[in-house]
């Protein structure tokens, strides 16, 4: 009996070993050892370039924590991460549509409604929490959860209808302030009336 329970012990340790030398072996290495060894190699497959006429009239900068738990039947949570971030989005508006009447010292601009365009969250890496030993978070699960929390951030934001009205109110300010820089330099000295439209058919006759 003593013997079996020596070899099972034994073997027991060995699965321990083997599992925390997969699990943090390669951190170890890198950490006594360096890079020095490491290799980079670069390739860039494709460039596009495209030109945009865009104005940026509202950005959005927040900070908070997202919580993911995975729970397995008997064990109850065997995974848990806790991912403080920040997220930035901008709202534009597409010039490229724009439409100038002028008439009776009236100028009249339509421009479509401002879009959620531009995001980006980043992760304060260095505070990430995680709880994870009997279920290890793997890079492609750590990558889901990252889009996850972006995607759902930009959903949310860009539907938010504060955000929406305070895009377009900074919309209206910046074009009159544009126009009313050009009217006034007019050397018949004609006062004008500069009327912002949103006008979301324009998209469509784009």
């Amino acid at each position: 009996m003593k013997k079996f329970l020596k070899r099972f012990f034994s073997f027991l340790l060995m699965l321990v070993f083997a599992f925390a030398l997969v699990q943090y072996g390669p951190n170890l290495y890198v950490r006594f050892f360096g890079e020095k060894n490491a290799r980079w190699i670069s390739e860039r497959f494709s460039e596009t370039l495209k030109e945009k006429n865009e104005l940026v009239v509202y950005e959005i900068e927040t900070t908070g924590q997202e919580t993911v738990t995975q729970d397995a039947w008997l064990l109850g949570t065997v995974q848990k991460v806790e991912l403080p971030y920040s997220f930035q989005m901008s709202f534009t508006v597409d010039l490229s549509s724009a439409k100038v009447d002028v008439a009776e010292n009236v100028i009249k601009v339509r421009v479509p409604s401002p879009e959620a365009g531009y995001q980006k969250l980043t992760v304060d890496e260095n505070n990430i929490r995680k709880n994870d030993w009997l279920y290890p978070l793997t890079p492609e699960r750590y990558e889901q959860i990252k889009r996850h929390v972006e995607n759902k951030l930009y959903d949310e934001y860009s539907v938010n209808q504060d955000y929406c009205d305070h895009a377009w109110n900074v919309t209206v300010h910046n074009l009159q302030k544009l126009f009313r820089a050009v009217t006034d330099q007019s050397l018949f000295g004609d006062v004008y009336e500069i009327q912002i439209i949103q006008d979301d058919s324009l998209l469509i006759e784009k």
